[in-house]
């Protein structure tokens, strides 16, 4: 990824851990309070576009994690494991695992931003890239 975005990225990230995603609610006319989707950002809309489209997303990320003795799921333990390895690479596909995420399961993206899953792991990558590069 390219340093300035990933730079402007971390710093978006940051401000965002511990905060709350709007949702969308919908009430039906059976009157039950239905939460619909997140609302996200252009910020967060635009870095998943540009992390996909780089060479950071990592295609493979299942078969990555694995490697990595890390299931290929999204939640404190698995964060932690990736963040214990200290890789840019397990980072990359712990990251491709949430961007991904949001397909199968709505709310990934939030949960991510509230945790500091995103903030920590691209802080990380970007770190573990400056000493490999």
């Amino acid at each position: 990824m390219i340093c300035l975005a990933r730079q402007e990225a971390e710093k978006y990230f940051q401000q965002m851990t511990g905060k709350k995603v709007a949702w969308t609610i919908s009430q039906p006319e059976d009157g039950l309070v239905r939460a619909g989707y997140p609302q996200y950002d252009q910020e967060l809309l635009d870095f998943v576009r540009f992390f996909r489209d780089s060479p950071s997303y990592d295609q493979q990320y299942r078969k990555t994690l694995r490697h990595f003795h890390i299931k290929p799921k999204l939640n404190g333990v698995t964060v932690s494991q990736a963040l214990l390895i200290n890789n840019a690479r397990v980072a990359n596909a712990m990251l491709s695992l949430i961007v991904d995420g949001e397909d199968l399961q709505r709310g990934t993206w939030a949960r991510a931003l509230q945790e500091g899953y995103f903030y920590q792991l691209l802080k990380l990558a970007a770190k573990d890239e400056k000493v490999e590069g």
